[in-house]
């Protein structure tokens, strides 16, 4: 029995202890993302001391406190431009950068000219939980998909591989937590090249139904991503705003090496 109770999973050393049960919710594509990272970053051969990894707030900030990497968490919002500045003082550093919408909100578009203004390799995986609105008081989380700012008007999600690409990325594509395989190959491709990267990942936050007040369970966020998207790589990054009443549309659309 003591010898069984010594047996850890194979990539255990690339998490910090305790990290299991993780206080994400059963089937949040947040798991999903942080267990296909840490396939890729096995799979890519590349050593665990030269990766950073940076996260903001909420959930998404957790990710920073269970890899088992140098890590830090940007608090202030501004997690770009901290994860920026960790990589032009530590030029051999991978930096990976794991943000949600909040971090978007307050980092995001400054944080992409930082990067591209200085030609950064910094990979950021976008985990995109449809739960963002702007007021008066700043960014606020709210129920995904519909939303009313302050002045009665519904915001939109940003069209955000549109903006990498603007931005200058190398790199960029679009999964969800189902597409796993492709997720991985996304991210250890990513890992091997220089420049930015960016790769979104659709996660509606499993705390809010859309039509329902309640939580929905695990099997039908997963028919939500099977029914609800569709995949074309390639395609015009115009094509990725998700603000329209069709498919969401996943796949690779820029790679330039």
């Amino acid at each position: 029995m003591a010898e069984c109770a010594e047996q850890l999973h194979p990539n255990e050393y690339l998490l910090q202890p305790g990290s299991v049960p993780s206080v994400w919710c059963p089937g949040c594509g947040i798991g999903t993302v942080v267990n296909t990272f840490i396939q890729a970053v096995v799979g890519s051969k590349i050593d665990p001391a030269e990766i950073c990894i940076v996260s903001g707030v909420g959930c998404t900030g957790k990710i920073a406190e269970y890899l088992n990497f140098r890590s830090y968490i940007a608090t202030d919002g501004k997690v770009f431009d901290l994860a920026a500045n960790i990589k032009l003082k530590h030029k051999n550093m991978r930096v990976i950068v794991f943000s949600n919408n909040i971090d978007f909100l307050t980092s995001g578009t400054p944080g992409f000219a930082v990067i591209a203004n200085h030609g950064i390799d910094l990979l950021n995986l976008h985990i995109n939980n449809i739960l963002y609105t702007v007021s008066e008081y700043g960014a606020v989380p709210a129920t995904p998909f519909v939303r009313v700012s302050n002045d009665e008007n519904t915001e939109l999600p940003f069209n955000i591989p549109k903006l990498a690409q603007t931005y200058g990325a190398k790199y960029v594509a679009r999964w969800t937590p189902l597409r796993a395989g492709w997720l991985m190959h996304s991210v250890r491709n990513s890992l091997s090249r220089e420049g930015f990267s960016l790769i979104e990942i659709i996660s509606p936050c499993l705390m809010y139904y859309v039509d329902e007040d309640r939580i929905g369970d695990a099997a039908e966020r997963m028919q939500f991503y099977d029914q609800n998207t569709v995949m074309k790589h390639d395609q015009c990054t115009e094509n990725f705003d998700i603000r329209g009443h069709g498919k969401l549309i996943i796949g690779k659309l820029v790679d330039e090496r």
